[in-house]
């Protein structure tokens, strides 16, 4: 069966086009650059026609598991909760990141791993969510059971992304322990309570299996095929470690020194949405809009809010960045899918997946997902 989808403004790798792009079952076929001649077309008007948006980064599986401190969620029915999030935010492909340490506003990580992963894992089978969801597991390399854990799910067909992370508290994210504390602090902490975090937060962990840690997931990732990403790099050292060891991203580089070593290097660089949006990190380390200010910006991830993807993407469009459409729009769409190894989406191009989001533009700038096709069927 072939669809014809019109619009006056479709983004395409080589720019805005007004025309049509002919679907044929999963499979775009075609991009018609002309006018809307095709009695049974649907017709979008002024709306954008954009590929899917890939998440390579998202923390919003856990906040449906656990949706208030200590409350845990049915699983399945946190997945499509989270999937619904997603797919309505125009993320098409969503990789689920999933952290193997410590605690999280009460929550054991390694207890909650296993039921979110087997949650994530029966939805797909039964065909119960909308986008594509894989798996990106962020290994901790102070964790004594890291690879252990790790181990359990190295098979699993949707594990596509590994990344390593140390956050130790006064290690990269949180070199800074005065500006830790005073965020806490704000939050309501006491020194008390602040001392107690810390010390909890430091007290599972392993420094001398860090090393091993590292070079088992680093092998591991060679052996199985799996893109590897650095998180948290806050120093030239840090990013020049990432690549010997083979990373091809930075993901959340704390300073622009990082971001530019990384550059020179041949890593991409990954900001969070959120913090492009907001204008700064929540955390006080480097600014996404810093990094796009000077050139480094490569991807733009979810993070922790599904909708910022897309508002952020059409910010680089305005000033002070200017960027052109098609650029901006390449570090939400065929940026992370070309770093996860996904080659058959992230682009409004014959041969690529009919993974296309309607977008409407309000009139305060906000991009309004109306319509979303996975694989050429509506799903939102």
């Amino acid at each position: 069966m072939k669809t014809k989808f019109f619009s006056r403004q479709i983004v395409t790798p080589d720019g805005t086009i007004s025309g049509h792009v002919v679907v044929r079952g999963a499979t775009i076929v075609a991009v018609e650059p002309g006018p809307n001649a095709a009695a049974t077309a649907l017709d979008f008007g002024d709306d954008l026609l954009i590929a899917g948006l890939v998440d390579i980064h998202t923390d919003n599986l856990e906040k449906h598991y656990q949706p208030r401190p200590g409350a845990l969620w049915d699983a399945v029915g946190a997945s499509l909760a989270h999937d619904g999030q997603c797919i309505t935010a125009g993320i098409t492909t969503v990789f689920d990141s999933l952290a193997l340490h410590g605690q999280k506003d009460g929550l054991d990580r390694k207890d909650a791993l296993r039921p979110m992963i087997a949650a994530m894992d029966q939805a797909g089978r039964e065909g119960l969510l909308r986008g594509e969801h894989l798996l990106h597991l962020r290994c901790e390399v102070t964790n004594p059971e890291l690879l252990a854990l790790l181990e359990l799910h190295v098979d699993n067909p949707r594990l596509r992304l590994l990344s390593m992370m140390d956050h130790t508290p006064g290690q990269r994210q949180t070199v800074n322990l005065d500006r830790l504390k005073e965020r806490m602090r704000k939050g309501g902490a006491s020194a008390d309570d602040l001392e107690t975090m810390l010390a909890g937060q430091t007290a599972w962990r392993d420094h001398d299996a860090a090393p091993r840690n590292r070079a088992g997931v680093v092998a591991l990732a060679a052996r199985h095929g799996i893109p590897l990403m650095s998180h948290d790099d806050e120093s030239v050292e840090h990013v020049e470690e990432s690549n010997d060891d083979g990373c091809v991203a930075a993901e959340f580089p704390v300073s622009l020194v990082a971001a530019r070593r990384a550059r020179e290097l041949g890593l991409m660089n990954v900001m969070g949405g959120p913090n492009f949006v907001r204008g700064g990190s929540h955390s006080g380390n480097l600014s996404a809009r810093d990094c796009a200010a000077e050139g480094l910006l490569d991807i733009l991830s979810s993070d922790y809010v599904p909708l910022s993807m897309l508002r952020a993407a059409f910010q680089l469009t305005e000033a002070p960045f200017g960027w052109s459409l098609v650029d901006a729009l390449a570090t939400v769409t065929v940026n992370p899918a070309r770093i996860a190894g996904l080659t058959d989406r992230g682009l409004i191009a014959p041969g690529q997946r009919a993974d296309i989001v309607q977008v409407h533009l309000a009139r305060d700038g906000w991009p309004v997902p109306r319509a979303v096709w996975v694989k050429g069927a509506r799903v939102a």
